[in-house]
């Protein structure tokens, strides 16, 4: 039975973006494997709270992936 877990920051997705998530992990799972794979795909989804998840030694807060989404916004053409 596959297994994954998603972590990300609280309030980085919305519930509806975690379902989606969900759902599309465990369509690729079904695309790989075929049908009968899917009822024993689990999916957990965790969140981490901000300031308690670091790269390099620094934290990284709900703020700074807000300001980075509006950079990449600003960015898209």
């Amino acid at each position: 039975m596959p297994l994954v877990q998603v972590q990300h920051l609280a309030g980085a997705f919305t519930r509806e973006q975690q379902t989606a998530l969900i759902g599309d992990i465990t369509e690729a799972f079904v695309r790989v494997a075929g049908e009968g794979i899917r009822a024993n795909v689990l999916v957990t989804v965790s969140e981490i709270a901000s300031g308690l998840w670091a790269t390099g030694g620094q934290p990284l807060t709900i703020e700074e992936v807000e300001r980075r989404r509006a950079a990449r916004a600003a960015a898209a053409p």
